[in-house]
Parts: C-alpha cells; sequence; structure tokens
C-alpha cells in the first residue's frame, strides 16, 4: 500500500452514507488516487491497521446507535487492547439528523476512537444534517486535496439520479384508501401514485420520499401568534421568501429545534427550563419535549421572540422517507405506500404530523404528489430465489415485505417465506388480511405468525412468537435464510434483536459470545438487515 492509495469506508443504515463514499471514489479516482471502497462489514481491524490514508463516512440511527453494518467493526476498534494506528491519515464525514438529541453519534464516536488509536486527521471532522448534499460534496473535494496537495476536479462530474432532494418528481396521487378498521386506535392509509409516464423505476426495498406542507391551521396559529403581515418577506437562507410560502413549505415549524428551546430558555428565564439546559442532559430535554411543538413552547414559555428569530431557528422541512410497499414488476408504473397518519391531542390543541396529515388529510386523488426515490441495496430480496426469508414487520413495517412478497410471487421463486407480523387488534388493524392470506393459500407465503398485542389479557408481540418458533427459526437460518426486520427502531427493533440472539444461543447450543459472533456473521452477509427508524 503506497501513501496514494485511499481507503474510504461507509457505515450505512439506508444507503446515503454509502452513495457520500462512492462520490468520493470517484472523485478520489479523477484525481489520481487508487481508491477502494468498503461497506465496515467488509473490514477488518488488521486492515485498518495497514491503511494509510482513509475517508470514513457513517450515518447514525435510533438513539445515537452505530449502522448496523458498522457495529462489529466498532466493536473491534473499541477493545482496549486494538490496533495502534499512528501510520494512518483520517478524515471523517457524519451524516444525522439535527432534530435528534444524539446528532451524527456515530461519526463523532469514530473521529474520537481514530484518534485515540493513534491516527492524525487530515483535517476536522463535518456534521451534516439531513440536507448534506452540499456539505459531503466540499468534504470530499477537501479530503481529496489534502492527500493530492493540490485542488481537486470538481465532484460535480458523478452523475446524479434525474430526481432528488432539490428536483423532485411530479407524480399522481391515483389511489388512496384507509386500511385500519373504524375502531382502530390509529390511522393507517395505503396510497397509489401513478409515475406517469417518468420513464423511473425502483428496487424493492427502496423508500419514497415525500415532500410534504406543514398544516395550514398551524400556519395560520404561528403567524397569528406573532401577529405577522401575510405579505411580509423574509430573507432565509439569502433569498427573500414570502412568510406564508416560508413556513408552509420551507421551514419545519412543527419540531422545536435546539436552537429554539435555547432562545426560549434564555428570553423566558425559566428556571427549570435553563437547568436542563444547562445539566446537558438530553434524556430528560426528550422527555420534556415529547408531543410538544414550536407553537407549544411559544404560548407555554411566552417571551419576545420576533418571528424573523423563530425563522432563523428552524430547520428546512425535509421529506419524509416511507418504505415502498409494491414491487413495480407486479404493479408496473406504480409506487405504493403504507403510512400512518400521526394525530393526537396535546396542550388544548390537535396536532398533526407534517406529511403524513398531508397525504391523508389535504392530498385528494389526482392530484399531484412531488417525490424522489431513495435506494437501499442490501434491504432488498435475496439474489439466490432458492433461499428463504424470514421477515418481521408488525404494523407499517410491513411495506416493504408486501413488495417482498410480491417480487418472488413475480419471479415465481421458490424459496420459503415466512411473515411475523402484529398490531394492537386483529379486527381492525389486520391490513392487508386478504392479500396475505391469498398468499398463505397459494403456498407463497410459506408461514405466517400473527402477534396482536391486545386481543387477550397478557400482551403478545412479535418477539414473542419468534421465541415460540425459535427452534424452526433457527432451522431456517442454517439452511441460509436471510432475516429482516422493519420498523420501529427505539423498541420493536431491540426486542426483535435480543430475541434473535437469545434464540440462537438456546437452539444452536451456543454461549452467549458464540451466539453474538453467529449473529455478525449473518450481518456481514447481509442476510441480517434492518430498515429501522
Amino acid at each position: 500500500m503506497t501513501s496514494q492509495d485511499v481507503t474510504v469506508l461507509f457505515g450505512s443504515q439506508t444507503g446515503n452514507a454509502n452513495m457520500v463514499a462512492a462520490n468520493a471514489i470517484e472523485v478520489a479516482k479523477a484525481n489520481g488516487l487508487k481508491a477502494v471502497l468498503f461497506d465496515m462489514d467488509e473490514f477488518d481491524v488488521e486492515q485498518l491497521a495497514a491503511t494509510q490514508k482513509l475517508l470514513l463516512v457513517t450515518s447514525t440511527y435510533g438513539e445515537g446507535e452505530m449502522p448496523d453494518n458498522a457495529q462489529t467493526l466498532w466493536e473491534a476498534v473499541s477493545q482496549d487492547d486494538a490496533i495502534d494506528l499512528n501510520k494512518l491519515s483520517f478524515s471523517v464525514l457524519a451524516l444525522g439528523d439535527t432534530s435528534y438529541d444524539e446528532f451524527c453519534a456515530a461519526g463523532k464516536l469514530w473521529d474520537q476512537r481514530l484518534e485515540a488509536l493513534g491516527g492524525k486527521r487530515l483535517c476536522d471532522r463535518v456534521d451534516c444534517g439531513v440536507d448534506y448534499d452540499d456539505a459531503a460534496e466540499a468534504w470530499v473535494e477537501r479530503s481529496i486535496g489534502l492527500i493530492t496537495g493540490k485542488a481537486v476536479a470538481s465532484s460535480a462530474a458523478t452523475v446524479k439520479p434525474t430526481y432528488h432532494r432539490d428536483n423532485p418528481f411530479a407524480a399522481t396521487l391515483s389511489v388512496k384508501k384507509k386500511l385500519s378498521g373504524d375502531n382502530s386506535s390509529k390511522e393507517i392509509m395505503h396510497y397509489e401514485i401513478a409515475l406517469d409516464g417518468l420513464d423511473l423505476s425502483y428496487e424493492t426495498g427502496d423508500a419514497l420520499n415525500i415532500v410534504g406542507v406543514n398544516q395550514p391551521e398551524l400556519v395560520d396559529q404561528l403567524l397569528t401568534h406573532f401577529n405577522a403581515d401575510r405579505q411580509e418577506c423574509l430573507l432565509w437562507k439569502n433569498v427573500n421568501h414570502n412568510i406564508v410560502k416560508l413556513v408552509s413549505r420551507l421551514l419545519d415549524i412543527r419540531s422545536p429545534s435546539k436552537q429554539l428551546v435555547a432562545l426560549v430558555a434564555e428570553r423566558n428565564g425559566d428556571a427549570e427550563l435553563n437547568r436542563l439546559l444547562s445539566n446537558a442532559d438530553n434524556e430528560a430535554i426528550t422527555d420534556f419535549l415529547w408531543g410538544v411543538d414550536s407553537l407549544d413552547l411559544l404560548t407555554g414559555y411566552p417571551c419576545d421572540i420576533s418571528l424573523e428569530e423563530f425563522c432563523q431557528t428552524c430547520t428546512p422541512l425535509t421529506a419524509r422517507a416511507y418504505s415502498i410497499s409494491s414491487s413495480i414488476d407486479a404493479h408496473p408504473g406504480e409506487v405504493h405506500l403504507t403510512v400512518s397518519s400521526v394525530r393526537y391531542h396535546s396542550n388544548g390543541r390537535e396536532h398533526h404530523g407534517v406529511c403524513s396529515t398531508y397525504l391523508a388529510d389535504r392530498l385528494e386523488q389526482g392530484e399531484k404528489v412531488y417525490g424522489y426515490f431513495s435506494p437501499n441495496k442490501a434491504f432488498s430480496v435475496p439474489a439466490d430465489d432458492s433461499l428463504p426469508m424470514i421477515m418481521v414487520g408488525p404494523g407499517t413495517g410491513i411495506a416493504p415485505f408486501r413488495a417482498f412478497l410480491e417480487e418472488r410471487q413475480q419471479r415465481g421463486a421458490g424459496g420459503d417465506n415466512w411473515l411475523f407480523f402484529g398490531d394492537r387488534n386483529a379486527a381492525c388493524d389486520f391490513i392487508y388480511q386478504d392479500e396475505l392470506e391469498a398468499m398463505q393459500s397459494s403456498g407463497l407465503l410459506t408461514r405466517l405468525d400473527l402477534a396482536f398485542s391486545r386481543d387477550q389479557e397478557a400482551k403478545v408481540y412479535v418477539q414473542d412468537r419468534m421465541h415460540e418458533r425459535g427452534a424452526e427459526l433457527f432451522a431456517w437460518l442454517e439452511r441460509g435464510a436471510y432475516f429482516f426486520v422493519c420498523g420501529d427502531a427505539i423498541r420493536m427493533a431491540k426486542d426483535v434483536d435480543r430475541a434473535l440472539h437469545e434464540l440462537i444461543a438456546k437452539h444452536g447450543n451456543l454461549s452467549d459470545e458464540q451466539a453474538t459472533h453467529y449473529v455478525n456473521d449473518l450481518k456481514k452477509q447481509k442476510r441480517y438487515v434492518r430498515d429501522v427508524y
């Protein structure tokens, strides 16, 4: 390995870090470097010890956690007797979401650990929010430039999709129907979007990002709170915008940013709020903000804040990513979504999720919806049609698995398929029941295990069904099954992961450590993949 070799490592949950890393490879090669791209699951500490120039890109998911494909390597470099990296020069790009307390936590940890092991930074770490394109491009160019010692060719040559965050496509909402029953405690909707001859395609496992619009009632209430002139213009990102358009379409006015919380605390002077901030107690702050939107904060802690100051604290309104619930082979020219509408009553007001209720309440069939696709290469139907699939997707987590099953049906795949599905009540929350039962009757769906938590005195969840079927589930894994999970990252995914480790230990007659190695091997083989949020 020479000083002109560059290793690019990525840790990615949904594919964004992968795309940035792939772009870095192209820029490096265009500037005369020999560059190699590695998924962190494909890399080990011995290879890291031999690396001299490293660009590392990683996302963060859940509560400040490493992406699944980064966990094994991270555990290895975290050991007390880990390797000496005094010959390493590195640069870290961290992707995250500023609305989370543990913003870019995984990237920060990697940056600190590489330095602690003796590595030297090429440049300071760059932390990016959801609108990361420009910052990531600048980081790539600067990092490569520091290695080559000269200004690098622009990465603009890298081919981008025709439609993306800054250029969404317009398609037609053709079907909109409610899936959950009238007595359900939630509203789950099914949407079908016609791609209108756009010559677009997607793979099963991909996501569709929908560009939403803030709820008009919230916009009106917020502007009334500031006694705003609706004809007023405000400067944002060096452009003058009409204030109604700005707060309706460009700013996230629902979720209070950390900057807004700090500004309110300073101007109002509330002792408890200031104590939470001064103690940097992220968990307590998260609990405090649970269910609270920006208007709740402003009215609950009255203070002198101007509309312009408020807007400067807001993050951009970003598209909402939804797992696609259709196979394009089964539905040519269409893309389907399965979405739970977020609604709740708090602080004397009705609260609504930005995008979910935009789709449910304000977008009518025949109207245009704006969006763009995001690939998720690892989260896809096995290339080998003979291999079994085990899918765990309670609630709207079933979305990609409806697509997986349709894809296998279209392929005529012979591999066994096993779905764990659940929700609260079978009578009103068993979405896609007719389709799933038809798939089961036809033999496409080999096993269907259901867990409806409120249909009996003792609550039953998908992880409980996994334990009940543990011996058979382990037998499927032994014959090459892929294990997929989709849904809530905070509780469900962790409970399922714990159950997986436990049943592997039990039915494989393995120690806890051996079971962990078994699961890590599944991850390395891309046979244990999660789409969690």
